[in-house]
């Protein structure tokens, strides 16, 4: 992933030592992508997942969809290399090593666009282009689901707690509210679905969108 910020996440060193509980939650945030996708994309025959390095999550869609086209766009060459390896045999996987705020002409708009924990590592005006990427990757009414913390008491309290362990990875972490990520999704599609996974711990939201076809990639 590519952050905006002065001080940025170190992904290398993160997909070199994940935390702990990671395994945990990226099997709670799995379940609730899978549900979101059967509820309003049941059959996608291609997708995209932005800042995809190291992910689970384009594997576990793969063996729901196994004839899906698969690609992930990330600018951390390591992560991609993590996903290549964990990627099943036969998928038909394409990967991207770019800027998410590059023009990007190797993947195809696709049916189910997504991110999970991508869009807060920037500062506003990053994050809302972030988002209008992620729909100028998505064919004229395809799926896009975006997930990112927001800042409940429970993600208040734990990241407080884990920053005084020294156990914080994610410096340039910015928690987002909804209403910041649902009034950007609104210029560009339609809102379909808007919750917070409070299971997660360090809470997420999920939003979930049908794009306008309108919708037009803005400039680098």
């Amino acid at each position: 992933m590519t952050a905006g910020r002065a001080e940025a996440t170190d992904w290398d060193a993160y997909y070199r030592t994940p935390a702990r509980l990671a395994r945990l939650t990226r099997g709670i945030t799995q379940r609730a992508l899978l549900r979101a996708v059967a509820r309003f994309a049941p059959a996608p025959s291609s997708i995209l997942e932005l800042g995809g390095g190291n992910s689970q999550f384009l594997c576990a869609l793969h063996a729901r969809f196994p004839g899906a086209r698969l690609a992930a766009i990330d600018s951390n060459p390591m992560g991609l290399r993590l996903l290549q390896d964990r990627a099943p045999k036969g998928a038909a996987l394409t990967t991207v090593t770019a800027d998410l705020f590059e023009p990007c002409a190797e993947v195809a708009p696709a049916d189910l666009v997504f991110s999970v924990a991508l869009v807060e590592h920037f500062e506003p005006a990053r994050t809302a282009r972030a988002i209008a990427i992620h729909f100028a990757h998505a064919r004229p009414g395809g799926l896009v689901i975006i997930t990112f913390p927001t800042p409940t008491w429970l993600y208040r309290v734990t990241r407080r707690l884990a920053e005084l362990a020294g156990a914080w990875a994610f410096p340039d972490e910015r928690p987002l509210e909804l209403s910041e990520v649902t009034g950007e999704v609104a210029r560009h599609g339609d809102l379909l679905e808007c919750r917070i996974n409070w299971a997660v711990v360090l809470t997420q939201g999920m939003v979930v969108a049908r794009r306008h076809a309108t919708a037009s990639r803005p400039g680098p």
